[in-house]
């Protein structure tokens, strides 16, 4: 048993800090998308622990991901340099080849949240809360990071 968990250690705490983060947003999804107005309330109140817990996972996956996704790409550059291809254009399928599947989950993961948390700030509008509306443009800020390193850096075969 303990080999095991041994072997798979970076799995389990990857696991874990992605179902933590589903968690908590799908939890601020819930709450958000399903809050009807009363009295005065303009938008849902959310507890601070919920609310620094999201910001917190939700920030942390996106530097997570796109760190590790500049740090291949510069390993790819590196490596073209090395062997004398002097094109600053690199192969996506070459990054995405050396990226472990746990941070094409983790990628995976981020953009269908992001995509899920944009979605309800797009259609709730002012009820959304702040918190919504900060993964959101978030998101929005990551996925044009990305886009450019991937409109940038694409070479064909």
């Amino acid at each position: 048993m303990t080999d095991i968990l041994r072997r798979h250690m970076f799995n389990i705490i990857a696991a874990v800090f992605l179902a933590l983060f589903v968690f908590v947003w799908v939890t601020v999804l819930v709450r958000v998308g399903t809050w009807i107005p009363t009295g005065g309330a303009v938008a849902p109140e959310l507890n601070g622990a919920l609310v620094t817990a999201a910001g917190v996972l939700a920030t942390s996956l996106s530097s997570l991901t796109a760190s590790a996704l500049g740090f291949t790409i510069s390993e790819v550059k590196r490596d073209q340099a090395e062997t004398g291809q002097s094109s600053p254009l690199v192969n996506p399928a070459e990054v995405a080849s050396r990226l472990s599947g746990r941070v094409i989950f983790a990628i995976m993961v981020y953009m269908t949240m992001g995509m899920l948390v944009l979605v309800l700030w797009l259609f709730k509008g002012q009820a959304s809360t702040d918190l919504i509306g900060a993964f959101a443009l978030s998101l929005l800020g990551w996925l044009v990071g990305a886009a450019g390193v991937v409109f940038q850096t694409e070479k064909t075969s």
